[in-house]
């Protein structure tokens, strides 16, 4: 480079070296700056990133609410690499445990916060079965109403025949100390075959869906065979109207009489069973026999 020297400088236009003089120091010291564009202003309003979640019916299920502020785009972050852009998503967690959430929250300026939270997912407790009430099972009303079906087509509506002749039970299972009310079938009011005399007590009832019960009642056998001489205590799915539907249904459960121990002589029969999807059950009464048999204390109520 050549060095000019104070009367070359002389000699020369001094605005021409000034401006040679800004050329060359510009060349050596010159740095690039980025400016922000035109009419930008400092983003006072960062994303907060910040959810909740709330459980459903399915407890393993979760549906999760989006608190963020100041936020326009969301990566949410499940367990086994699950994720997710929604707003509010919903995710199920794969069984009970402690598990994290992460969500990312960003805005249209690139700025982003995640905020991450453990969310604990239990099995919820089994509620009690439901415990119907039989209403009259222990015959003591006499009008016996609450075992009519609503109508028997070839049938009828008459449940049995009232009785003095029950157990010497109570209904909670204390000693009456004499005999108590019972139900009672007799050769004329036998269930088969069908006839306009044919009784059959009925009772509708509502439990706990896939639960566990049991149906039990005493009974007494006047004499005869196990074949011939016989009352049957049945569980029957649904709910009916009409007596020639129950007669028709199959039964969920059928417990029998077995024992024949003459009159007074009650034995203790129950048997468990599963209530249908649908809760609906009735209990579904009958005598088959040439002689007098008995029923009295009718139970239904959950194994657990």
């Amino acid at each position: 480079m050549k060095i000019l020297n104070n009367n070359t400088l002389k000699s020369m236009n001094l605005p021409f070296v000034l401006l040679v003089n800004f050329l060359l120091l510009g060349a050596v010291s010159c740095e690039k700056f980025e400016l922000p564009e035109a009419g930008s202003i400092e983003d006072l309003t960062p994303p907060s990133a910040n959810f909740s979640a709330v459980g459903t019916e399915d407890y393993l299920t979760y549906n999760f609410s989006n608190t963020s502020k100041s936020a326009t785009d969301y990566v949410w972050t499940f367990p086994g690499g699950s994720s997710s852009t929604a707003n509010e998503p919903s995710f199920t967690f794969p069984s009970v445990g402690t598990y994290t959430v992460a969500l990312e929250a960003s805005d249209k300026n690139l700025l982003s916060d995640t905020y991450s939270a453990q969310i604990t997912v239990v099995e919820p407790p089994i509620p009690p079965a439901i415990a119907p009430e039989v209403i009259n099972g222990d015959f003591a009303d006499s009008s016996y109403d609450a075992w009519k079906i609503a109508s028997f087509t070839g049938g009828t509506r008459n449940p049995y025949n009232g009785s003095s002749d029950g157990e010497n039970l109570n209904y909670d299972g204390s000693d009456n100390g004499s005999k108590t009310a019972g139900a009672k079938w007799t050769n004329g009011t036998k269930a088969i075959p069908l006839t306009s005399s044919s009784r059959f007590a009925y009772q509708a009832h509502t439990i706990s869906p896939g639960r566990d019960y049991f149906i039990e009642y005493s009974y007494a056998v006047k004499t005869g065979g196990a074949d011939t001489d016989r009352v049957v205590v049945s569980i029957l799915p649904g709910h009916y109207s009409e007596g020639q539907d129950a007669l028709a249904a199959t039964p969920i459960v059928e417990v029998p009489s077995t024992a024949i121990l003459g009159k007074g002589n009650f034995t203790l029969a129950k048997e468990r069973f599963t209530a249908p999807e649908s809760g609906l059950i009735a209990i579904w009464m009958y005598g088959v026999s040439t002689v007098d048999s008995y029923i009295d204390n009718v139970k239904l109520y959950p194994a657990d």
